[in-house]
């Protein structure tokens, strides 16, 4: 019934004639009283591929309130993320919901779901009721209702209904954490619960933060502001987790707290130099060496966080969220990018689960590059796995014999590294890193400007490497980080 509802609700082809396959289409949640902050209709957008068994639910981000100040703030200025009465009847979004090849070389044929953040609470609110009954402050937080409720109405849709399925739950910077939160409980709905033959993969994108004091000190720390919303929102948190933090189970919306608890197959996407990290540790534009030092100590932190994490791609730029952005195929380290080092860690789940799936997350191993730690009982056992999985890795990437000389990725397949994280430690190192303005200018910033600033003696670099600064001043930003690293 619901699907027969949604192809009357959405044909194929309007009454103009026009094909309308391209967008997405929104549709309401059939519980109606699971509702956004307001209380208007929640729900999701589709764009539906009948030959596909793959599904990719995104999960839109956009931070949260956390007081009854914070949100009639956001109510004033931010009002779209808190209801559904300004959605539109279609959506066009790009990146890993494109259905477009060239900008989508991987996915672009899945069914795609967007489902927009109305909730306010990182996707992990249960609270039905609103917490007072005046008109002024009468929320309701519903994110992990919400994401339960559209898995739910994506079944009778397809979802997991053939042999095969598979389902991708993605998001980005509040939904990149509502993934990690949702991640194993999903599963368990999908697998244990509606007894679906459905593989659950998650990718957090730009939802990594960090409990770290503020470089303001009077402003309300990250880690408070989500203490006192798990509270407002009545926040469902994975039950594993609050166990590892009993005393303070609020400590499970920080990535590397919660990742050691979860079950689920998980890809983290994450600048060193995060934006939103900036915004919540309070150290504004960085103009200062003493913000300069303060965000270096920050990209350390984080990348330092990241070191039991089986499936990273972590670059040394200042950005936030990238999976819905056009450009996001551009995005390389070590000249791999980011869709081919996320489809090589889908393909490597796939094939590890069919022979490996008691094996536990510490002792599974990556195929090249950095490694974990493997347990040395096992240590012949595992290479063995790992020879395995690369033949399986090359030949899985390899494109047919028509399309090997038009696929740009053909070199990148033939490698398969699951952990990469930037080797430079300064912001902006990356020649593939998102432009960064001067705050006082709004110009582009020139790498060596950005190293200035970041408080380096630039005529003791030209000194030590042997150069003029007149040539130092004329390097591209690709060769003046080619000769810094290599020194």
């Amino acid at each position: 019934m619901i699907q027969r509802n949604y192809m009357i609700m959405h044909p194929a082809v309007g009454a103009d004639g026009a094909d309308h396959n391209r967008s997405l289409k929104r549709a309401y949640l059939t519980n109606t009283s699971i509702t956004c902050n307001d209380g208007t209709h929640a729900g999701f957008y589709l764009r539906k591929q009948p030959n596909s068994k793959k599904w990719i639910v995104f999960l839109e981000g956009g931070w949260h309130c956390y007081n009854n100040r914070s949100c009639r703030a956001r109510w004033m200025r931010l009002r779209h993320l808190m209801t559904s009465s300004q959605w539109t009847e279609t959506r066009d979004v790009g990146g890993i919901l494109s259905p477009h090849a060239e900008e989508n070389p991987y996915w672009h044929n899945a069914n795609h779901v967007l489902v927009p953040y109305c909730s306010s609470d990182s996707w992990s609110g249960t609270r039905i009721e609103p917490e007072t009954p005046e008109r002024e402050g009468s929320w309701r937080f519903m994110g992990a209702l919400i994401l339960r409720q559209v898995i739910a109405d994506l079944i009778p849709l397809g979802l997991g209904r053939v042999p095969g399925g598979e389902l991708l739950l993605v998001g980005s910077s509040a939904g990149g954490l509502g993934v990690m939160l949702n991640l194993d409980r999903i599963r368990d709905f999908l697998i244990n619960e509606k007894q679906l033959q459905v593989t659950v993969r998650g990718v957090s994108d730009s939802g990594w933060f960090l409990d770290r004091e503020p470089y303001t000190p009077a402003a309300v720390a990250s880690s408070e502001a989500v203490r006192q919303g798990w509270k407002l929102w009545q926040g469902l948190l994975p039950e594993d987790c609050t166990k590892a933090h009993a005393a303070e189970p609020w400590r499970c919306y920080f990535g590397y707290r919660l990742y050691p608890t979860l079950k689920t197959p998980l890809f983290v996407f994450q600048w060193l130099f995060d934006e939103a990290q900036m915004r919540a540790d309070n150290v504004g534009a960085p103009v200062t060496p003493q913000q300069w030092n303060y965000i270096h100590e920050m990209g350390g932190a984080l990348r330092s966080s990241l070191d039991n994490v089986s499936a990273v791609f972590a670059p040394s730029c200042i950005g936030h969220a990238v999976l819905s952005k056009r450009d996001w195929v551009n995005i390389k380290i070590d000249d791999i990018s980011l869709p081919a080092a996320l489809r090589c860690w889908e393909h490597s789940t796939r094939q590890r689960r069919k022979r490996h799936d008691k094996l536990k997350r510490s002792t599974e191993a990556t195929l090249t590059g950095e490694q974990q730690q493997l347990h040395p009982n096992n240590s012949q056992r595992h290479q063995r796995h790992r020879q395995r999985l690369q033949k399986l890795n090359n030949v899985a990437q390899a494109p047919p014999p028509t399309q090997r000389k038009r696929n740009h990725l053909s070199k990148e397949q033939q490698k398969c590294e699951l952990r990469l994280l930037e080797r430079c430690s300064w912001p902006q190192c990356n020649h593939s890193c998102p432009t960064l303005t001067n705050p006082l200018t709004g110009e582009e910033m020139r790498f060596l400007e950005l190293l200035t600033s970041f408080g380096l003696d630039i005529e003791a670099v030209a000194t030590a490497l042997g150069v003029d600064m007149h040539t130092l001043n004329n390097m591209e930003r690709t060769e003046l980080v080619n000769l810094l690293t290599q020194q």
